[in-house]
């Protein structure tokens, strides 16, 4: 019957993000009755480390939520041609567009909100996919009512929809909530954005929501607007439903700090209208021609993924535990204990698109095979690159493309540099002393000069189109020698010395080499 579209990101937008999108998501699934409904929520511009942010949350939502959402993953790559125009790190039309794009075409509306509304249709037998399947075609508004924040974050359960809704109805008379706000027509009350129910094939003849709308605000008053002209009025369902909203200004974000905010043109966007449509963008709008990722919380998850693919390198432990141990004198020992380590390493690919390609630079054959079982176990499709440079690594493995590493540079998303010893096995004892042989150093100097090639050149060694900076993810580079060497060229997160992982992007500036950190004024890090 209706598609609802909701955006947003992976961040604490606002107040307490994470309990107001979970009591609203659950909320709104709860007055869902239509085979075909769906939530489609756009993740726009979350890091690629990052899980989206209906993932985050998702333990704080019902089985009935994440059966009716569907995720649509817009990559900061996919962004990046906007960054320079706007202060915004998420887009409103952009995103509305691209779930409208890609929305069920049996459903007959679209229902624009965001991600703090609840919907409480006025008869309690009736979901909103009733009220949605009655009414004649048109355009249709709802006042938007304030929730006093103590009440929506000290009374509600995230997990309770039922009981959130009929606290709701009481409350509603209880406190007086019920103010209903009227606004210059075309956008009949305050804050329209938070209900806006529009035919689907309305939304397609008029192109959709204005991809020029850049700068935050007036979204909803253009798209109102716009859909006035084209149905010549605009309706309401005051008297079907109610729509309530979790109040959040306790803390500004990023698009409500006074004057600071930037909007958009209300003259241009609002009162200069003079026509639905939207020519110039009519081939463009929603990015038909992108390939939007989508996840789903209710079946192949992120973390079955993590477990299908760690759990095809590695059996599970014998014992209840292994001791390594930080004394000085093993600075220079190099071992470390692959099956421990490969989990933290796939914990840092896992969330990056499936068809990456990944450059592994190391030493240890090992960690090579049983990393390509896991990677594609997670189900990433793109392939492991090894160069050819990088002497006593398996060659044959399915999944994995070997080659100079000057051509390999530019087909890279992101990369792998192990500091291991090639002599280790994967039983080995690990830290007691072990000194690397002469095989060892000469396959771990490779991997430095590598490594230092790669860091120092990313700039012009992207694959083609790419606009951002790939991430180096380092292996067994803390507490021993490549310490500061990984460092010095990556900017990393200070991170325990368990894991044995470092990751991020190469330093902007290079002054900043070597100068990170000193430990005990002998070793630099």
């Amino acid at each position: 019957m209706f598609s609802v579209i909701i955006y947003g990101r992976n961040d604490s937008h606002g107040y307490n993000l994470h309990k107001r999108a979970a009591i609203s998501f659950n909320a709104i699934a709860e007055v869902m009755s239509a085979p075909d409904d769906e939530i489609l929520f756009v993740d726009y511009n979350t890091p690629d480390d990052h899980p989206t942010f209906p993932e985050a949350i998702h333990d704080t939502l019902t089985e009935k939520a994440k059966k009716v959402m569907r995720i649509l993953r817009v990559r900061p790559e996919q962004h990046v041609h906007l960054k320079a125009r706007t202060h915004l790190v998420a887009l409103e039309s952009q995103s509305r567009n691209v779930a409208l794009r890609r929305s069920n075409p049996r459903n007959r509306w679209i229902l624009y909100t965001n991600t703090d509304m609840l919907l409480l249709p006025r008869n309690e037998n009736e979901s909103l996919s009733d009220i949605l399947g009655a009414i004649p075609d048109g355009f249709y508004q709802v006042p938007r009512f304030e929730l006093p924040e103590m009440l929506w974050e000290a009374a509600f359960d995230r997990k309770d929809p039922v009981g959130n809704l009929a606290k709701l109805r009481k409350w509603s008379k209880q406190f007086h909530l019920n103010q209903v706000v009227h606004n210059f027509m075309p956008m009949r009350y305050d804050a329209l954005g938070d209900f806006q129910a529009a035919l689907r094939e309305d939304m397609f003849a008029i192109h959709g929501f204005d991809e020029e709308m850049l700068l935050g605000w007036h979204c909803d008053s253009n798209l109102a607007a716009r859909l006035a002209l084209y149905r010549g009025t605009v309706d309401t369902l005051i008297d079907k439903l109610f729509g309530y909203h979790c109040d959040h200004t306790r803390v500004a974000a990023a698009n409500n700090k006074g004057r600071q905010t930037r909007m958009n043109d209300q003259e241009r966007f609002i009162w200069d209208i003079s026509t639905p449509f939207l020519p110039e963008q009519a081939d463009t709008w929603g990015w038909p021609d992108l390939e939007i990722e989508e996840v789903r919380l209710d079946s192949n998850t992120s973390y079955e993924r993590f477990v299908a693919g760690v759990s095809a390198a590695i059996a599970p432990a014998e014992e209840p535990y292994r001791t390594t141990n930080l004394e000085w004198h093993l600075f220079n020992d190099l071992t470390y204990d692959l099956q421990h380590t490969l989990p933290f390493v796939c914990d840092q690919v896992l969330t990056y698109p499936r068809n990456s390609s990944l450059m592994f630079v190391g030493t240890r054959p090992d960690f090579l095979k049983r990393f390509v079982v896991a990677w594609q176990g997670m189900g990433f499709t793109g392939p492991v690159l090894v160069p050819e440079e990088c002497g006593g690594l398996p060659v044959g493995i399915p999944g994995v493309e070997y080659g100079a590493f000057s051509g390999l540079l530019r087909r890279s998303d992101m990369f792998i540099f192990e500091f291991g010893l090639t002599t280790q096995g994967i039983n080995d004892p690990v830290r007691t002393g072990r000194r690397a042989s002469p095989l060892d150093e000469r396959r771990l100097r490779v991997v430095e000069r590598l490594f230092r090639q790669a860091t120092s050149t990313e700039d012009s060694t992207r694959p083609p189109g790419r606009r951002q900076s790939r991430r180096f993810i380092g292996v067994n580079v803390i507490y021993n020698r490549y310490w500061p060497l990984f460092t010095d060229y990556i900017g990393a997160n200070i991170s325990p010395f368990c894991g044995q992982v470092l990751a991020g992007n190469p330093r902007i500036d290079p002054s900043m080499r070597g100068k990170v950190l000193r430990l005990r004024g002998k070793y630099a890090v």
